[in-house]
Order: C-alpha cells, then sequence, then structure tokens
C-alpha cells in the first residue's frame, strides 16, 4: 500500500495551505456585457490591488454563464494602473482564448488552461520578484478579442490566497 500526498503538498510541503489550510479571501465579480458598446480591446477588470505574493486559486461561474453570442475569444491575466492606463503585464498568463459565446457550466475558468501551475505566486507567473511591486497593485482582468453581438452577465468569485509573509 503505498501513501499518496497531494500534488501541492508535494511540491510546496511547507506551505501551509496545502498542510493544514488558509483562509482564502472571495472577490465577486459581475460583468455586464453590453452588445452595443462591445469593443475588440475592452479590459474589464476582475480584481484590483493584488500583490505579487498573491495566488489566484480558482476563478469559479458560481451560477453558469448563458451564452453570450460573439464573445468567443477573451484572455485572463495581469496589468498594472499608471496615470488611469492599465498596461498589460500578461494579459493571457491564466487563460488563452475563453470561449463565453455558448454556456459555461459552474465551472473552475482556470481549468481551460491545463499548464497552469496554480500553485505559483502571481509574481511567479509573471516573473517578477517580489521587490518589483506595481504603486496601485497587480489588477486581474479579462482582455476582450472578440466583441459580444448580445448583451449578457459574467457572474464570477475569484478565489485569492493573500501572502503571509508580505
Amino acid at each position: 500500500m503505498a501513501i499518496i500526498f497531494s500534488d501541492g503538498y508535494t511540491d510546496k510541503e511547507n506551505n501551509v495551505f496545502y498542510r493544514t489550510g488558509k483562509n482564502l479571501r472571495t472577490v465577486n465579480s459581475k460583468l455586464t456585457v453590453a452588445s452595443a458598446t462591445s469593443t475588440i480591446g475592452d479590459i474589464y477588470v476582475l480584481s484590483p490591488s493584488l500583490t505579487l505574493n498573491s495566488k489566484i486559486h480558482r476563478i469559479m461561474t458560481p451560477a453558469g454563464v448563458t451564452a453570450i453570442t460573439g464573445f468567443s475569444d477573451n484572455d485572463l491575466g495581469f496589468y498594472y494602473l499608471k496615470n488611469d492606463v492599465l498596461t498589460a503585464i500578461d494579459a493571457d498568463v491564466l487563460v488563452d482564448a475563453l470561449d463565453l459565446s455558448s454556456n459555461v457550466a459552474n465551472i473552475d475558468l482556470l481549468s481551460n488552461n491545463a499548464a497552469l501551475d496554480k500553485s505559483l505566486t502571481i509574481g511567479e507567473l509573471i516573473s517578477k520578484g517580489s521587490d518589483a511591486g506595481y504603486a496601485d497593485g497587480i489588477f486581474l482582468c479579462m482582455t476582450v478579442n472578440s466583441a459580444a453581438t448580445a448583451d449578457g452577465v459574467v457572474d464570477l468569485d475569484i478565489k485569492i490566497e493573500e501572502s503571509t509573509a508580505n
């Protein structure tokens, strides 16, 4: 008989998240998509003021998403704010080409990226050290690459682990 630990415990055995658990912060982000104003390049802010030591554990669709016609290519990644302008750090590091043009069940949207290592901090994902912070924090955003041709709502619950070492 073998003893088998979870992947997180095996990869980072000293991280209490995988040993005894940690509290996660949940940010609800409800996006109203209006076809009359939806354009390619729109940026929806899902969660502002994150740190490089934060981890995004899940981006859930608790009620699912009803299909939004035309909304077939959206990216999930990170931006920073300077002089009221959002600039991409890595706009599709979490999910590239998320399709919301057909019904989406109650799932973790990060499951659309099989290669994503959710045990990494934001800083590790974007290859920045913890001393390379941004004055207004890092923003988790959805970038629109195909405009919606119908109205809709995307209701998300984002599960974030804040560093206890900040």
